[in-house]
């Protein structure tokens, strides 16, 4: 630094009205290239008029305006003759003055250098792929791989290896399902290092979604779905689902603990870490019904003993063990029928089962009838009913509209009769 630089620095340092136009004139720099724009603080204060007053030898007032270039040009006839801006600009802030334009170029070399670099050491197709969709500037990964390279490109980077890293072991296992903390662990030493709060765990379900073609998870129902459906268990013991009646298979045939259950029509709680090991379940009725409500389930199963159909409980939205059964009955060809309660939490499960499973579930004691037997006083909120847009053009839209033109919650408790009806029947 120059002798006249540092005291043009000092100058300003001197006076503390300097420094907000000082700022405003880093980021026009910045922005341009060069002393460019205009200079406007509309919050000025007398201090800030009385510098800028200093300085051009002329009067402000609030708002303090004046253009960049006249700046520029003051320093350079005035008492700091030959004095350029970015030099003044760099020494008072400390730091290389550098254009967006530049700041651009620089991250993105950098951030292409970083791929380039977990191109050659990943290991398996999918991470391979996944890079290369990141070369291409696609997905949200990439976004948020560049918004840290530009904070943290030493985290960036090292997050972007530990997820590659967890990738290349995840393929390595064809069949065997593993936990997501022992998968961080083998991939990085660090079973923490994939939690959904990392920046490793977030790329890891950006991975994994384009994995398995899917969009990324919006809720923690969707994120546990998306582990599991690729070999990952991560709530394995508290995702539960309860049922009576079905018949469970192993490998090695109807396991022996859940047979006696069903024997005695006993209720049987199963979590997703004892439903990894089944590998098939039916009903002997080729039916089994489904009920979102608790209370429901459990008043129903006073009289198990006299079902003719197995029977099982949500708990509202299916969980990740929940669609794991509902997955395997509908892989042996079993007929399903789901009954929630009329608001719009019910109907949207409603709908999105039937989607998931088209040919083989259908709503049960749903109709615009069956709303009208249960229909109460108590009103639905705004978002309740808002829910039900999600209904037109399905098989419960007829419901969706009287739900909306009375704007009142309908509940199973009052349909007990008729799902216990069908419970007892012999399909």
């Amino acid at each position: 630094m120059s002798e006249q630089v540092r005291a043009c620095v000092d100058y300003f340092r001197s006076n503390p009205g300097y420094h907000r136009i000082l700022a405003a004139l880093r980021q026009k720099y910045q922005r341009y290239g060069r002393a460019a724009g205009t200079i406007c603080l509309p919050d000025t204060s007398e201090e800030e008029c009385g510098a800028a007053r200093s300085f051009f030898g002329r009067s402000f007032s609030p708002p303090l305006r004046f253009q960049a270039a006249q700046f520029e040009e003051e320093l350079q006839t005035g008492a700091f003759r030959g004095v350029t801006l970015k030099e003044v600009l760099e020494a008072y802030f400390g730091t290389e003055l550098h254009t967006r334009k530049e700041t651009k170029e620089t991250l993105d070399g950098a951030l292409s250098a970083m791929l380039r670099q977990a191109m050659e050491t990943v290991r398996g197709d999918s991470g391979a792929q996944w890079l290369r969709a990141l070369e291409e500037k696609r997905g949200g990964a990439y976004i948020l791989l560049r918004r840290e390279a530009a904070k943290d490109p030493s985290n960036a980077s090292a997050s972007l290896s530990r997820t590659c890293r967890a990738s290349d072991c995840l393929e390595a296992r064809t069949h065997e399902k593993i936990r997501l903390a022992v998968l961080s662990a083998e991939a990085t030493s660090d079973p923490h290092a994939l939690d959904q709060g990392t920046l490793s765990g977030k790329l890891f379900l950006h991975l994994l979604a384009f994995r398995s073609g899917a969009e990324f998870p919006g809720s923690a129902e969707q994120r546990e779905r998306l582990y599991y459906e690729n070999g990952i268990l991560c709530d394995s013991i508290s995702s539960l689902v309860t049922q009576v009646g079905l018949v469970l298979h192993t490998e090695t045939g109807e396991h022996p603990a859940y047979r006696l259950l069903r024997g005695k029509n006993e209720l049987c709680t199963l979590s997703l870490a004892s439903l990894s090991g089944l590998t098939c379940a039916h009903s002997l009725s080729g039916r089994v019904y489904i009920v979102e409500n608790e209370m429901v389930f459990a008043q129903l199963c006073d009289r198990a003993e006299r079902f003719a159909s197995p029977l099982i409980c949500t708990s509202g939205q299916p969980s990740v063990a929940a669609l794991r059964l509902l997955d395997l009955l509908a892989a042996s060809g079993t007929k399903l029928f789901y009954s929630g309660d009329f608001d719009g939490k019910g109907l949207s499960i409603a709908v999105q089962l039937c989607a998931r499973y088209p040919a083989l579930l259908k709503p049960w004691h749903m109709t615009p009838e069956d709303y009208e037997r249960c229909r109460s006083e108590v009103a639905l909120s705004d978002a309740s009913l808002s829910l039900l847009q999600g209904c037109a053009g399905t098989a419960l839209e007829k419901t969706a509209r009287s739900i909306e033109q009375h704007r009142c919650a309908g509940y199973q408790e009052l349909l007990i009769p008729q799902l216990e009806a069908d419970l007892m029947e012999t399909p």
